[in-house]
């Protein structure tokens, strides 16, 4: 089983927008790792011309300028790089069910149907593994598990750390599946 989860193949993707709900606002960076064998084997990333100007908040969240989205291609353009990029592996993110449901709105519009699609959260699976924890945030866990991570919000990086962070995660599952099926031998060899 340890090879199966660790030597998996996974796409690990971010997303940054122009603001937090996917019903009013829009994709300005979309950015995917795939990993195989426990390793970053290949990059996807592209800044997203949304067509109007990035709010102030999000400018000094991103440090991405409105200077930075001239001429850079719509979503509609760069949405099907980014599934042929995807495949047909498991999605990896934090806080999935954001970045699921950006995508999802776009593939409406351009596909006319729902984006189902296998997914994973890095945000559940870590409150799950580490309830000890107080803080859940990519920068904590990334601390917590010693990666570095120096530039927050931007979808790239963020894509890396998550990939790094999943495979801790799952290397702290097998751990914990081992020394439960360990014990309970141990516990059964008792009787």
């Amino acid at each position: 089983m340890r090879e199966q989860l660790l030597e998996s193949t996974f796409v690990s993707i971010d997303i940054e927008a122009t603001g937090f709900d996917p019903a009013k606002a829009d994709i300005i960076e979309i950015a995917c790792v795939r990993v195989e064998g426990g390793l970053i084997t290949e990059e996807f990333s592209s800044l997203i011309n949304p067509g109007y100007p990035l709010p102030d908040k999000i400018r000094e969240l991103t440090g991405i300028t409105n200077a930075m989205l001239v001429g850079k291609p719509t979503i509609e353009e760069v949405l099907p790089k980014f599934l042929k990029f995807v495949g047909n592996s498991v999605i990896v993110a934090h806080r999935v069910e954001k970045d699921m449901a950006f995508i999802d709105k776009y593939y409406r519009r351009l596909y006319g149907k729902r984006f189902r699609h296998p997914h994973i959260c890095t945000l559940n699976l870590s409150k799950n593994i580490l309830p000890e924890l107080r803080k859940y945030s990519l920068k904590d866990l990334a601390d917590y598990f010693g990666i570095e991570h120096t530039q927050a919000h931007r979808a790239i990086q963020d894509a890396r750390t998550t990939a790094l962070v999943f495979i801790e995660l799952l290397k702290l599952l097998w751990h914990r599946l081992r020394v439960g099926d360990y014990l309970e031998v141990k516990k059964l060899s008792k009787r």
